[in-house]
């Protein structure tokens, strides 16, 4: 977080998703206050700040966050995922602690449950705690953690679940022993009674596509300069999540990894420029694997054009997100908090809440136009633009933002008729205006055409796809 948006967000005072703390740090009461957001809709806990906004610091502040993931995990049942970062301010260090909404409250602290009302933590009345257990039970059917008929421990990777329990162990997040999946499974919520969820056989699934289709990945690369109906490469990953988000830096860098060089008219000195931020392209991958709707059957879609890279996928944002929400600070909606946990415990996301801050942060920074999201019908999709663009009517700068959901739609579902494009983009858009657009899409090669008359139906070009 940047010191301008951090002290915006101090001068706005205390509220129900902001707590300032200035005095000593006594862990039980940080624990409490982390409880009261994890069971509200969550929020931010800055350490070192007063009540008035004073800018304290926080003596020992590199220790302190070293030590409050063990102490606070020991503390606050059932097991959480909350984030903490030192910031420095004119020499004065603060620890910002990012906590999203929880999704298996009520959350208790030494017996107490905890919850924030008119800007204070305070304990949870009767009422409170009977809303919670009943906003659980309902929680608990989410996709995430709906048991998978038929499998169990031995359809995982123990390998992997052993290292990422070492991980967790060597940051303070779980105290048991590295060689007892089962426990940590079951800690983190992916097995019960030997039967394990969704969410753990995407994680760490041996053989993941073979019980949930949506968990491939597709990796789309168009041929340089042209268009056509076919890509210079297409290639899916069907390794579990952990593993694809391991394999997909080296996937891309030979398409993606390279520089732009030229030479300004005002100056005969070369400028090398990067094609895309290698951080955003970390930060906008892992939120497509981590956030995306599973619910849905299509899969995340990785299109690596001439002059962009577009990342698709299945679901629209959570909750009441915008697209234009995903620049500023916003509220942490976790849509898969079982994956999103098993992400930081792996080391693969830093930060919770702001990934998509840093992807626009990161490209400013490389002089590049700011990342482009929509978000409509059946996929959320963001754009990152290279140095340049092309001038032709295959460029990415020259697709209107209903002519990429069309796309994301088609890739979502499949071949598809122009009247059910219509009814699935839920738009103010006749279906004539839909066949029109089709019609651009196929000329430009996006788009392959099958049948005729009211059979017409479109699909997205691949090397499997023939042109009709």
């Amino acid at each position: 977080m940047n010191t301008n948006e951090l002290l915006r967000i101090i001068s706005e005072g205390e509220n129900d998703r902001l707590e300032l703390y200035g005095g000593d740090m006594p862990v039980e009461i940080i624990a409490r206050h982390l409880c009261a957001f994890l069971n509200g809709n969550g929020g931010r806990l800055i350490l070192g700040v007063g009540n008035d906004g004073t800018i304290l610091g926080v003596p020992n502040a590199d220790s302190a966050a070293r030590a409050f993931p063990s102490m606070l995990s020991r503390l606050i049942t059932p097991s959480a995922l909350w984030t903490v970062e030192r910031v420095d301010i004119n020499g004065r260090v603060l620890l910002v602690m990012e906590i999203p909404e929880g999704m298996d409250k009520p959350y208790v602290v030494g017996g107490g449950i905890y919850m924030r009302r008119a800007g204070r933590c305070i304990a949870a009345t009767r009422e409170e705690i009977s809303r919670l257990i009943a906003a659980r039970l309902r929680l608990e059917q989410r996709w995430e953690r709906v048991l998978m008929p038929g499998a169990d421990l031995g359809d995982l990777d123990a390998a992997l679940v052993r290292d990422t329990a070492r991980l967790a162990i060597e940051a303070g997040r779980w105290e048991g022993s590295a060689t007892d999946s089962e426990a940590f499974l079951h800690s983190l919520g992916l097995i019960e009674s030997g039967a394990v969820t969704n969410a753990a056989l995407l994680l760490f699934g041996a053989t993941p596509a073979r019980w949930l289709p949506q968990a491939r990945i597709r990796l789309l690369v168009a041929p340089d300069g042209k268009t056509g109906d076919r890509y210079a490469v297409d290639q899916t990953f069907e390794e579990n999540l952990l593993r694809v988000a391991a394999l997909l830096p080296a996937a891309l860098s030979s398409h993606v990894a390279g520089v732009q060089s030229r030479f300004p008219e005002e100056s005969w000195r070369r400028e090398d420029r990067v094609l895309y931020p290698q951080a955003a392209l970390r930060e906008g991958i892992m939120n497509a694997l981590v956030h995306r709707d599973y619910n849905s059957g299509g899969s995340v879609v990785i299109e690596v054009l001439p002059h962009a890279l577009r990342v698709s996928n299945p679901g629209v944002l959570p909750g009441q997100l915008k697209p234009a929400d995903l620049k500023r600070v916003h509220q942490s909606i976790p849509r898969n908090p079982d994956i999103a946990h098993v992400f930081f415990l792996s080391r693969m996301i830093e930060k919770v809440g702001r990934g998509t801050q840093r992807i626009v942060e990161a490209c400013r920074a490389a002089g590049l136009r700011e990342p482009r999201w929509q978000s409509a019908a059946a996929a959320t999709v963001l754009t990152f633009f290279a140095p340049t663009e092309p001038a032709g009517p295959a460029g990415v700068a020259d697709l209107s933002e209903r002519h990429l959901l069309i796309l994301s739609t088609i890739e979502a579902h499949g071949s598809l008729k122009a009247p059910r494009v219509a009814e699935l983009l839920d738009a103010d858009v006749t279906a004539r205006t839909v066949r029109t657009d089709l019609q651009y899409l196929v000329g430009i090669g996006r788009l392959i055409r099958r049948g005729r008359g009211p059979n017409t139906t479109y699909a997205l070009n691949s090397n499997d796809a023939e042109s009709v």
